[in-house]
């Protein structure tokens, strides 16, 4: 539905294309006032971290009772785009049962640069009529709707298993719509996570990111946590709440063995999944081979995967088999475990040129 008026006149994709969307909860991210709460100010102050990671835009989530027109918003959306990220706004509007306008118009009169809205559907078109006056601005949406990038969970649902996975791109893909934009954040709700859990969420990283489309993060995913709400972001330091506030507070839901998933530690680790995370999204942003806007499948064993984006050389291979297999050929970008003797180990994935 995109795909045709997409590309500028002078034949240039818009930011949004392949953009990397970073939904941060607020109240959960970074404490800047001190009160035991995440807010702009601390977003503002943790903006370095974003654009180091490789953020293209901000998407601010549980944004209830914040006030566009105050000095924090203003301050967090012109240091964004100082650093080249746009800031959009997570809402939960329901086209069928009141007018989107009112809700929507604050944010966009104050320099929103779009929204990621609640999957409801919009036939009638009434988010686009809304943003009428603001053709600039970009919408992620879900069913039915005219919307810049269509948000799936689809690779979350197929779990680790090749065939499935299989099976949600070519169904994906085979939807007439919007351009994708594939999210990836795990849904469990434990608050542990050992390395051999981490091991498909690493490789299934790579899957997400090597796939034509926008891809959605949500905080701490980056980082391996488990869960996909509410969970405090640890910067820092040996203890709870690792540097998320300077509040006295209790701070016993934060897992004290959260001090190998902190920023600061994944940072100071090559082997890291934050590592892993930006090294893949330098890789995709640089390097040639990540166009085309379709995916082929090669024959690939049991278990296993192995698709190209169509008209370049990127390979993105699976292993979910628990075996190693043969590598298909060419030169190994990245992958989300070591090699062993050459071969893809269980549980991993490439990328080849």
């Amino acid at each position: 539905m995109r795909r045709a008026d997409a590309r500028t006149r002078h034949g240039e994709l818009p930011w949004w294309w392949d953009a990397v969307c970073y939904q941060v909860d607020v109240g959960s991210f970074a404490d800047g006032d001190g009160d035991g709460v995440g807010d702009l100010a601390g977003l503002t102050g943790r903006l370095g971290y974003l654009e180091l990671l490789g953020v293209d835009a901000v998407v601010l989530a549980g944004v209830a009772g914040l006030d566009p027109s105050a000095a924090p918003f203003a301050e967090l959306l012109g240091e964004a785009h100082e650093a080249g990220m746009r800031v959009m706004v997570s809402l939960d509007v329901d086209p069928a049962r009141s007018d989107p306008e009112p809700v929507l118009l604050p944010w966009l009169e104050h320099g929103a640069d779009g929204f990621h809205l609640a999957p409801r559907p919009d036939p009638t078109g009434a988010i686009g009529a809304a943003l009428a006056g603001y053709p600039d601005r970009v919408v992620i949406g879900s069913g039915p709707g005219d919307w810049h990038l269509s948000f799936n969970l689809d690779l979350a649902v197929a779990g680790f298993d090749a065939e499935r996975v299989r099976k949600a791109i070519t169904e994906v893909f085979a939807y007439p719509g919007a351009r994708q934009a594939w999210a990836m954040a795990s849904r469990d709700t434990e608050q542990s996570r050992d390395d051999a859990a981490l091991t498909p969420v690493r490789a299934m990283a790579l899957v997400q990111l090597a796939l034509p489309g926008a891809v959605c993060l949500r905080h701490g995913e980056e980082l391996g946590l488990p869960g996909t709400q509410r969970v405090r972001m640890p910067w820092e330091g040996d203890r709870p709440p690792f540097g998320f506030s300077t509040a006295e507070a209790d701070w016993s839901s934060i897992p004290a063995d959260w001090v190998t998933f902190t920023a600061e530690a994944q940072l100071e680790d090559e082997t890291s999944t934050l590592s892993l995370y930006r090294h893949a999204l330098e890789t995709r942003s640089t390097h040639p081979a990540f166009t085309g806007d379709d995916v082929e499948w090669f024959g690939a064993p049991d278990g296993c995967l192995a698709f190209r984006r169509t008209g370049t050389t990127l390979i993105c291979a699976l292993n979910t088999s628990p075996a190693p297999v043969p590598l298909p050929p060419g030169e190994v970008l990245l992958t989300s475990r070591p090699l062993e003797s050459g071969e893809l180990p269980p549980g991993t994935a490439a990328w080849l040129v």
